[in-house]
């Protein structure tokens, strides 16, 4: 009684692996689930035993129980007509268990089904039975026919003649028409109403198939889900498949005839069933070319396509009037075509498939929208939503429509690309907004809301930056000079700052955008302002969200981590061209921002501020150097300021040891802005001195291996004595003299003993005997500070020793 399962051949579709309810039964586009291990025998026996026993009738759950068993192993069983005497009477009780069993078995069936019978299964039995009766004409590779035939079975029961009061074809023929008509009632065509639909479609003859075809159609539009839309692609595709196989091409002609555009006028249908078919068709085309190696004719192809692009035109219509029914065609025109392979551009198809993505597969924005204005109420209903959609085959399938909206863009012309890429770009900016007052809003409260949707942002930014790529290789590649567009660039780095919270990791798709835009835009200068023009100013940057949901919150800006992420962003490319913004553009923005950020407590933000003065100090221009020298003063002063009153803390000393040594090197000789610099580091190098004093007893004791902030604010002004300009110079000497001075003792031989090992090492022959000369009376000034205060004491050994330590330094200077 139990049996292996059918095994197809290896080239084989889905049909040929598993009964075409089955295939049905997953509306999605994944492969159905393989079938169970066979099952030990005795399970099986159990199974029938318990079915058997008259006492079952007073235990349903033992009934039920055995059913389950048996349906999870159908594919492995072969009945006979004791089996199917025992699942009749059990039919109208459990018919979703029982239909798929006697499917497999439809010639022992008796002539008529019990009227109590649910429609869906009443068509997989109808569907099964007419198959069964046209076995002659099975297309090769469907597992109903590996499963049942009309030879005897293993009983040695002879299988049913067939004469029945009604053809089963046109039996089902009628039900589709009352069904229509509305005189019966159908909630939903699930997989097993389906099923049975389509073994009577590769039944009928061509009349009959025209239809039950127009009936399937007009039903599946009052339905209205998008499940049936799948399933419908599927069982176009198995039909499709079978038809080649059999060699019946006038059925499919009839079938891309019966879906055509003309046709869908005529008959008004609604259009999410028929774009379904017509992928389906097209998949199918696809399956059978490449299995049987078959060349169609290309006339063939294109009669679904033009299906296609007829309801892309009606989807993105619709759409902009706002009508919500067409919600289901704009997801079917998206999830269709990734299945049928590449199809010819047409400008409606890739605005739908547009649509599609940024509205129905990824609605981050609204989801986002929607947490936020639940914060006050129940947010339970959200996660619920953000959860069904993680499941749902739109979110499954955002990776391919990804690759076809791709496909469409790089055979689109000037007005298309432009059209989509305003969509993606907008859509980017909208995902900040939303994230930025959703993590504001929630983080520490509903963290598990922002774990579910940050799967869903993730495949959002993933898709961005796949668009972005392939937008870059047309519009940033110099080669192409008629579509060369240095602006683009600079949108879609705006785009990539907007979803930068979102990176996990460097994509080389990511990598390779981001090198064309920045390449683009270092040699156009509308591009750079552009982009600088788009960064938000200091208002924007230091103020909550403009929503009511924040209304008495408090708002600290170096705690809003998407802003944060957005404006690092920013702080890594400005350096790549700063050279080029112009004056009044750094002045008015890039400056505040600058400024704000160096004091941020993400390492990373501060240390990319520093990075901007230092590439602006570093920069030069020919046509405004003056300009530039006088802003670059301006700036310094309070840049020093700022740095120095968050150091150490949250300015890094990397960052403002560059930021200085750049500004001593690029600076005008004698500026104001150097002598500022050096006066108020050595405010800073004893104000932290005093600090250091206090909290490190032994400071000076260990002072070549200390790590203390005060000594490496000493370190830079000892680099700075080879650095700064020849009129800075004497000053840097006065301002170090007059601080070793104030030391103690301890301090002073320290800070010498450094000095004379930088002089040591210096290869400077200007600078060289001016600073010997330096220390030497720095020394002795030193060395007469401390007899002066000890000269009532007598000399100790250890100052002898001190003082033939300082001789040896000196000879080897």
């Amino acid at each position: 009684m139990a049996t292996p399962p059918p095994r197809p051949g290896p080239a084989a579709g889905p049909a040929s692996a598993v009964p075409l309810a089955d295939h049905l039964e997953s509306a999605t586009f994944a492969p159905p689930l393989p079938a169970p291990p066979p099952p030990p025998p005795a399970t099986i026996l159990s199974a029938w035993s318990r079915l058997r026993d008259t006492s079952s009738s007073s235990a349903p759950a033992d009934t039920l129980a055995a059913l389950e068993t048996l349906h999870l192993h159908r594919r492995a069983l072969r009945l006979s007509s004791a089996h199917v005497a025992l699942l009749l009477p059990l039919l109208p009780l459990h018919p979703r268990l029982v239909a798929p069993l006697l499917a497999a078995s439809p010639h022992l069936l008796p002539a008529s089904l019990p009227a109590s019978l649910p429609t869906s299964p009443r068509l997989l039995l109808l569907g099964a039975r007419a198959f069964t009766r046209s076995a002659k004409d099975l297309p090769s590779g469907s597992s109903l026919g590996n499963s049942g035939s009309t030879a005897k079975n293993s009983s040695g029961v002879e299988p049913a003649n067939g004469h029945d009061d009604d053809d089963p074809v046109v039996a089902v023929s009628r039900m589709l028409e009352d069904v229509e008509l509305g005189g019966q009632r159908m909630d939903d065509l699930d997989h097993l109403a389906l099923a049975g639909i389509g073994y009577v479609l590769a039944s009928a003859d061509e009349v009959q198939f025209r239809r039950i075809l127009v009936s399937l159609l007009r039903i599946c539009g009052k339905i209205g889900n998008l499940d049936v839309g799948v399933r419908v692609l599927k069982l176009v595709e198995w039909l499709v498949v079978g038809f080649v196989e059999s060699r019946k091409m006038r059925k499919v002609q009839v079938l891309f005839e019966l879906i055509s555009p003309e046709k869908c006028i005529a008959e008004n249908y609604v259009l999410f069933p028929v774009v379904m078919a017509a992928c389906g068709g097209l998949r199918a085309l696809r399956v059978a070319s490449a299995r049987y190696r078959l060349d169609f004719d290309p006339r063939l192809k294109e009669a679904p396509e033009h299906t296609i692009q007829f309801a892309a035109e009606r989807a993105v219509f619709e759409a902009r009037r706002s009508a919500a029914d067409q919600r289901v065609l704009v997801q079917c025109v998206a999830l269709g075509l990734t299945q049928c392979g590449q199809v010819m551009f047409h400008e409606s198809v890739l605005q739908c498939v547009c649509m599609g993505l940024l509205k129905e597969l990824l609605p981050l924005p609204d989801m986002l929208r929607m947490s936020v204005e639940s914060a006050e109420g129940n947010l339970v209903v959200v996660v619920k939503v953000v959860n069904q959609h993680m499941n749902s085959v739109l979110f499954k399938e955002a990776g391919p429509v990804t690759g076809v909206l791709c496909n469409q863009y790089s055979y689109a012309g000037d007005k298309a690309k432009n059209f989509v890429e305003t969509c993606v770009w907008e859509y980017a900016h909208e995902i900040y907004c939303h994230l930025r007052a959703a993590v504001l809003l929630h983080r520490g409260k509903q963290d598990d809301l922002l774990t579910a949707i940050d799967k869903i942002a993730e495949a959002s930014f993933l898709m961005v930056v796949v668009f972005a790529a392939e937008v870059a290789k047309h519009r940033l590649n110099p080669k192409t000079s008629e579509e060369f567009q240095p602006e683009v660039a600079a949108r879609i780095l705006v785009a990539f700052s907007c979803v930068e919270h979102l990176r996990r990791l460097r994509l080389p798709e990511y990598t390779e955008a981001v090198r064309r835009a920045v390449l683009a835009y270092q040699e156009n200068a509308p591009a750079i302002s552009l982009f600088i023009e788009s960064m938000p100013s200091y208002t924007e940057l230091t103020s909550k969200p403009d929503l009511a949901t924040f209304a008495g919150t408090t708002y600290i800006w170096h705690s809003d981590e998407v802003q944060t992420s957005r404006i690092l962003f920013y702080l890594r490319v400005v350096p790549t061209a700063v050279g080029l913004i112009p004056l009044h553009m750094i002045r008015d923005k890039v400056a505040s921002i600058m400024f704000l950020y160096l004091q941020h407590s993400n390492e990373k933000v501060t240390s990319a501020s520093h990075s901007v003065m230092v590439s602006f100090l570093s920069s030069g221009s020919d046509t405004d150097q003056d300009d530039r020298a006088a802003l670059k003063e301006q700036l310094t002063f309070y840049y020093i300021k700022r740095s120095l009153e968050a150091y150490p803390g949250a300015t890094p000393f990397d960052g403002i040891a560059s930021g200085v040594v750049a500004l001593v090197r690029n600076l005008p000789a004698g500026s104001a802005a150097v002598f500022f610099c050096i006066h108020s580091l050595v405010v800073k190098a004893k104000d932290l001195c005093e600090i250091a004093k206090v909290q490190n007893k032994s400071l000076w004791r260990s002072w070549e291996e200390s790590t203390d902030p005060c000594k490496k604010i000493l370190d830079l002004l000892l680099r700075l004595i080879f650095l700064v300009d020849i009129q800075s110079f004497p000053y840097l000497l006065k301002e170090l003299a007059e601080f070793v001075a104030l030391l103690p003792k301890e301090g002073q031989d320290a800070l010498l003993n450094d000095m004379h090992a930088h002089v040591a090492e210096s290869d400077d022959v200007t600078r060289k005997p001016v600073l010997v000369s330096w220390l030497q009376s720095l020394s002795y000034i030193s060395s007469q500070s401390s007899h002066s205060e000890s000269r009532s004491k007598p000399v100790s050994s250890s100052v002898a020793i001190d003082e033939l330590s300082l001789n040896r330094t000196m000879a080897r200077l």
